[in-house]
């Protein structure tokens, strides 16, 4: 840069650095400017891609031309200001036009701002463990035996452990029908309690074919907000009554139906496989924990930058999530039940939450100074890559290369792993 910028540091870590271009600075980006903006453009007698500047500059837009002028100047001069004053940004600049002769600029860097961890050596986190026990495996086995039951329609009323076939619909005491509660079809297991309490009750003693009118009262903490503590009237048609009968548990039916020698394999299977999922959902409680101990711990000022720049990454997040859900956010937001403030609101709270827990654990990492040799990033790469074929693994080599995203990523995430080892206490 020509003339000399202005940097003001500020102790938020923010720094905002003042830039004015010379006029030899201007005019070369303006004529790469002209050259990107006219090489679509297209003049009789000239040939496209040929068009002299002084032409073009006549069929572009003089608002368009100074943006664009301005966007070329701007990455030597980023690369300037961070390299020349030591500038470590943490979020992308944000740039606003001071003065447009001469060209001026303000740039906004955001630095990582000063974070204090309370407690940083302190912190710990003791794992709860919890065995599984008979009665669990027994409710998982019987689960999984279901999966085989037989059912076979019977000529008789309604008993507790039938699986029914009926119609219904519901309307308020007044006669009026509720939207959205007719229903054909429906199966339900009398006894399963999935239906609104008190109404498998009143389907037994039915027989195919009979009807039945009763009213029930929606509980208080119901999904339907307006049908809370409201009474309702079901009108309901039985269509089908089946027995369901249970297989016998035996080594025989083990061997052929569940890939096992015996039903004590079974059972240890089980067993070894629900004590797996209670390890781990207690590792991922642990950390969540941990975690939480953390932000709680760290105190931070987050400038406005910083939160916009979390909060658009985290609506990023979203937009693709509802995209895969071949859903938009007006849709997404009516059937939430939010509106566009409550939208901004839980992103805000979203975004200062994470960026307080993001810093709270890069500033412990540092202060624990806890780091990941070469050779151990060697050994966790191989381990993440070990499941490709060869021609995989070639294709993504060059993400994994020291310096590269893939590669950050994973060297941060091992950082933390290492800082929760040290938090997280048997």
């Amino acid at each position: 840069m020509s003339n000399t910028p202005t940097i003001d540091r500020q102790d938020s870590g923010k720094v905002v650095c003042t830039v004015s271009f010379t006029k030899e600075q201007t005019s070369a980006s303006k004529e790469k400017a002209i050259q990107k903006l006219g090489a679509s453009v297209k003049i009789d007698g000239f040939r496209q891609g040929s068009i002299p500047s002084d032409v073009l500059k006549e069929k572009i837009d003089p608002a368009q031309l100074f943006e664009e002028t301005v966007r070329e100047l701007l990455p030597k001069t980023f690369t300037e200001l961070v390299q020349e004053h030591g500038i470590k940004p943490i979020v992308p600049p944000k740039v606003e036009i001071a003065s447009d002769n001469p060209i001026t600029v303000k740039v906004t860097f955001v630095e990582r701002p000063t974070v204090k961890v309370k407690g940083a050596f302190k912190l710990s986190v003791k794992v709860k463990k919890k065995d599984v026990e008979e009665k669990d495996v027994q409710e998982m086995m019987d689960y999984i035996l279901k999966q085989h039951q037989t059912s076979k329609v019977v000529d008789r009323t309604v008993k507790d452990g039938d699986r029914v076939t009926i119609d219904f619909w519901g309307e308020t005491l007044d006669g009026k029908e509720i939207e959205g509660i007719r229903t054909t079809g429906h199966q339900v297991v009398i006894g399963s309690k999935v239906l609104l309490p008190g109404f498998e009750d009143e389907l037994i003693g039915l027989k195919k074919d009979d009807k039945k009118d009763f009213t029930l009262t929606f509980p208080e903490k119901h999904q339907a907000e307006e049908l809370r503590g409201k009474p309702v009237s079901f009108h309901v048609t039985m269509n089908t009554v089946e027995e369901l009968t249970l297989p016998e548990l035996t080594d025989e039916f083990a061997k052929k139906h569940l890939q096992v020698e015996s039903v004590a394999d079974f059972k240890k299977n089980v067993k070894e496989s629900m004590s797996k999922q209670e390890e781990d959902l207690q590792k991922r409680n642990t950390e969540e924990e941990a975690f939480e101990k953390i932000r709680e711990a760290t105190t931070v000022k987050l400038l406005p930058e910083l939160v916009d720049d979390e909060k658009h990454s985290l609506l990023e997040d979203l937009m693709r999530q509802l995209e895969r859900q071949d859903m938009n956010m007006e849709d997404w937001m009516k059937r939430a039940g939010k509106t566009k403030e409550q939208v901004e609101k839980d992103l805000t709270d979203q975004a200062e939450k994470r960026l307080t827990l993001r810093l709270g654990i890069s500033a412990l990492i540092d202060e624990r100074g806890i780091d990941v040799t070469d050779e151990e990033m060697k050994k966790s790469i191989e381990t993440l890559v070990s499941p490709l074929s060869a021609e995989e693994r070639l294709k993504i080599a060059p993400n994994y290369a020291k310096g590269e995203q893939a590669y950050e990523q994973l060297h941060w995430q091992k950082r933390v792993e290492k800082l929760l080892s040290e938090i997280i206490k048997d």
